[in-house]
């Protein structure tokens, strides 16, 4: 006996056809929703994107700017470097310069002073020579060792004035300062470097009533010596402004210089 599916089979076609209804119902329903929404999503979506482009390009913006104040930065410290750099190789340059200048000046100055030390040495040389012919002629003379003082007086010079007395011997200067001490000798050669002699013509160049009195031995040495402190005068007043004219007393003999008469202006 067969049975017949046919109830059966109409059933499960109505069910799949309704089922397929409803899908497609279903379907067309979301479709149609999503037809409204596209417009505004694919607004929103361009506007995202268009941002995302925005912020990648500020992005990329924001990593030139810091690396460009990097670079700034980098760049003040190197000038910052360059000028500390350039004011030391300045300062350096200044302290070049300067030394150039010390050592031209300190140059000059020993030239003076192996000129003076030359002209030194040979002045005692003439000395030690001069002091044995001395001798020599004095025991041959047979004069005593001690010659009478010679005594200086005065010549004209009025009440005001105050004297200072600088004895010209062969090579050297001496300055009288005290009637018992025996005088400051210092050879013709260093007048100039003397620090006495210098002190003593800005003593002088200080008043108008001051007067350097040459004393001047009665030989050839000295009257060629007198040139030479005349000179040393001369040049110290061409520096300094001044006006010392120095006057002359010759002292014909080889005694000592008696200053009694000028005790007054002398050390005791």
């Amino acid at each position: 006996m067969s049975q017949n599916l046919f109830p059966f089979l109409s059933i499960l076609v109505a069910l799949i056809g309704s089922l397929t209804m409803i899908i497609v119902v279903l379907n067309l329903i979301q479709m149609n929703k999503g037809e409204g929404r596209v417009p505004e999503e694919i607004e929103m979506a361009k506007a995202y994107v268009e941002l995302e482009k925005q912020i990648e390009n500020d992005k990329a913006k924001a990593d030139q700017l810091r690396q460009l104040i990097e670079n700034l930065i980098q760049l003040r410290t190197e000038t910052v470097q360059t000028k500390e750099k350039l004011k030391m190789l300045q300062n350096l340059l200044d302290s070049t310069t300067k030394l150039e200048a010390a050592r031209d000046e300190l140059v000059a100055k020993l030239n003076i002073l192996a000129n003076t030390n030359k002209k030194l040495e040979q002045d005692q040389k003439d000395i030690l020579a001069q002091i044995e012919l001395l001798k020599k002629e004095l025991s041959a003379r047979k004069i005593p060792a001690d010659a009478p003082a010679l005594r200086v007086t005065p010549s004209g010079s009025g009440s005001g004035t105050r004297p200072y007395f600088l004895e010209i011997a062969d090579k050297t200067v001496l300055i009288h300062k005290s009637l018992k001490e025996a005088p400051v000798s210092i050879p013709s050669a260093s007048l100039m470097q003397d620090e006495g002699f210098i002190n003593l013509l800005k003593e002088i160049g200080s008043k108008p009533t001051n007067r350097l009195i040459f004393l001047v031995r009665g030989n050839a040495g000295a009257v060629a010596n007198l040139n030479r402190a005349a000179q040393a005068v001369a040049a110290f007043n061409n520096t300094n402004g001044t006006e010392i004219i120095p006057g002359r007393l010759p002292l014909p003999g080889e005694g000592k210089v008696d200053l009694s008469i000028f005790a007054q202006y002398l050390a005791p």
